[in-house]
């Protein structure tokens, strides 16, 4: 519904307006079912717990995991183990930092809100109901996820602070190599750099739940488009 709501908006809206600074402050509506809250709270428990045994109960058993054709239980449960025998011999050691990074992944999801679409369906997070007006490239979205956080000159710590930015949603440009920061652009075309911990890319990992057969599923856990 949000999603048809910033469409309704921005065309609405005239191009001087639409060029100023759009906004996404946080949305969940999970309370409005009491058994998907019920459910996601069970969920995020087993996901501290890092019970991947739950976590497979609770996914549908055609759970999509990408684009090219990863989908079911022995699929998730590979997304969550990361077994090192299955990369070549000297990538090995990186399998530890890919299964945390995994597990951060799906945490986050479930903990950044979400709404239910026009069908009852349950996507989150609340990121992904933001509807891109014409121009704007879905890989070059991306949001700030709290409120005060700087926009510098420059990409270091210690960069002049050119804007505050509060749920804002700007333009990805650049990853500045060697750095934690991104260099974006707002709304209005200023530009600057703003560090990643604070922004999320639109087409980054999302998760759809259904209710099948009187329980919720999570049928979906994917990144982009």
């Amino acid at each position: 519904m949000i999603r048809i709501f910033f469409t309704l908006l921005l065309l609405a809206l005239p191009v001087s307006v639409v060029a100023q600074a759009l906004t996404l402050p946080p949305v969940d509506e999970a309370d409005q079912d009491e058994s998907f809250a019920a459910y996601r709270a069970r969920l995020i428990e087993a996901v501290v717990a890092r019970d991947i045994d739950a976590i497979v109960a609770m996914a549908s058993e055609d759970i999509r995991l990408s684009f090219g054709g990863a989908s079911g239980h022995a699929a998730l449960r590979e997304f969550l183990t990361v077994d090192p025998q299955t990369f070549p011999e000297g990538q090995r050691h990186e399998a530890p930092a890919l299964r945390q990074r995994n597990w951060a992944d799906l945490e986050t999801v479930l903990r950044m809100g979400g709404v239910f679409d026009g069908e009852g369906r349950f996507e989150a997070p609340y990121t992904w109901a933001f509807q891109p007006p014409d121009g704007m490239d879905p890989f070059e979205v991306m949001f700030v996820t709290g409120t005060g956080v700087a926009m510098r000159d420059r990409p270091i710590r210690y960069g002049e602070v050119t804007a505050w930015l509060d749920h804002e949603v700007v333009r990805h440009l650049d990853w500045v190599s060697g750095t934690p920061y991104v260099e974006v652009a707002r709304g209005d075309g200023s530009t600057g750099f703003v560090h990643s911990e604070y922004l999320r890319a639109l087409v980054d990992y999302r998760a759809f739940f259904e209710k099948r057969d009187g329980e919720w599923k999570m049928v979906t856990f994917i990144a982009g488009d």
